[in-house]
């Protein structure tokens, strides 16, 4: 395990760098992956994001995985960076009351509740638009808000299966698999960012907001990519094939000579000539009729791959790491999450650093991947504390006084029997 106090501090961004976002106000209405993954990406960018959640448990990702960091889950503080939380109960009036004032000043709605939630709250787009016609709203959602399945659950390994981007996963001869990491959730969350930014612009330029819909079964499909426009095309599907791919040859994992293993991707011809006479020694590979060109390579795939693998038992795998950077052909070394959070490149990257929990701890923090030259991503800050930023945000944003604050804590708006 890479220890706390070997990760760096997190960097500091220029004191007179502007932020990308800064000046917009997001009311986060999220939970989960696909949600928080949004909003956290917005508040990097520099907006305001007000996380708000339900009294008592909050995001129920608060209690996933088992708390590690700070008496907190791993899971919530990997995607609440850079927020501010209030608690709201919205099944009492007086909660959606704060939750309608929020909204009339925010810039940004993102939602993921299941279609028609926000409605009962009186909190849909409809409503809110005639408080703020200039609000951009993003709803998330499984199956879309118009699908005949849109009142049914449905997670990201659901809609891996539906999709069929899980049967392109896996071996031939064994039942399709899932990715490792929820990819349908990560890329609807970038899709909704992508959405929220080009409303954004859109507002700008036309002065009006709109309603933004993502939902995990549209971006499932899209990300079979080229291999649902092959079948498009072609009529023919596709048949999984573990670890080498339909386009080119070689691509594929390969045990080495110490029992690890590395990962070759070599797509273009130049760098299969690489392999075979520079990393290799081997220019007979490169000449021989039946691996001369890409096609020839995809007829004689699995005999190509034997011998490969044959040769890469010969070496260990720091050799073979060596010798493929040094002629510069795309092999890398497959690697642990352990591992890779201790390889040279995550270390240089600062990848990985610490950030001060509200706690008064440090806790690890994986950085935002944008590197913005003239408006850098936020400083970050560790996931809020549940309902962290009440005071703050109903006194210094919503302008409530004593009194009226009271009034809500007695309604119930914040959690508790009203009275």
């Amino acid at each position: 395990m890479l220890p706390l106090d070997r990760l760096p501090i997190a960097r500091k961004r220029l004191a007179d760098k502007p932020l990308a976002l800064q000046g917009l106000l997001v009311a986060d209405f999220t939970r989960f992956l696909a949600g928080p993954w949004c909003t956290q990406t917005l508040a990097d960018f520099g907006a305001e994001v007000i996380k708000v959640e339900n009294p008592g448990i909050g995001d129920e990702t608060r209690t996933f995985m088992p708390p590690s960091a700070a008496g907190q889950s791993p899971y919530f503080l990997g995607l609440n960076r850079n927020k501010k939380s209030i608690a709201l109960d919205l099944r009492i009036p007086a909660g959606r009351s704060v939750a309608r004032e929020l909204i009339a000043k925010a810039d940004v709605l993102v939602e993921n509740f299941a279609p028609g939630v926000m409605e009962r709250f009186g909190l849909d787009y409809d409503a809110m638009k005639e408080i703020n016609p200039r609000l951009i709203y993003c709803s998330i959602s499984g199956w879309g808000a118009d699908s005949a399945f849109a009142d049914q659950p449905g997670f990201d390994s659901v809609f891996q299966a539906e999709s069929g981007f899980a049967s392109l996963t896996g071996d031939p001869d064994r039942l399709p698999m899932r990715t490792g990491t929820p990819i349908i959730d990560i890329t609807a969350s970038m899709n909704a960012t992508a959405a929220v930014l080009a409303a954004l612009a859109a507002r700008d330029r036309l002065g009006i907001g709109q309603h933004v819909e993502v939902c995990l079964f549209d971006t499932a499909v899209t990300l079979l990519a080229y291999f649902g426009m092959n079948y498009l095309a072609s009529g023919k599907d596709f048949v999984r094939q573990g670890n080498t791919a339909p386009v080119a040859t070689p691509i594929g994992m390969f045990e080495c000579g110490d029992g690890r293993a590395i990962y070759v991707s070599c797509s273009t011809q130049r760098s299969w000539e690489k392999l075979a006479n520079a990393v290799l020694g081997r220019p007979d590979l490169a000449a021989h009729p039946n691996y001369a060109t890409h096609q020839d390579r995809n007829e004689h795939q699995a005999e190509l791959m034997e011998l490969l693998g044959a040769i890469f038992r010969t070496a260990p795998r720091d050799e073979w790491m060596k010798r493929s950077r040094h002629e510069k052909v795309p092999i890398g070394a497959v690697r642990s999450v352990a591992e890779a959070f201790d390889s040279p490149t995550a270390l240089e990257r600062q990848i990985a650093n610490r950030i001060e929990h509200p706690s008064g701890a440090l806790v690890p923090n994986v950085a935002s991947p944008f590197r913005l030259g003239e408006t850098p991503v936020a400083d970050p800050v560790a996931a809020p504390a549940l309902g962290e930023h009440r005071d703050a945000m109903l006194r210094g944003l919503l302008g409530l006084d004593d009194d009226r604050i009271a009034m809500l804590e007695s309604e119930g708006a914040f959690g508790g029997q009203p009275g």
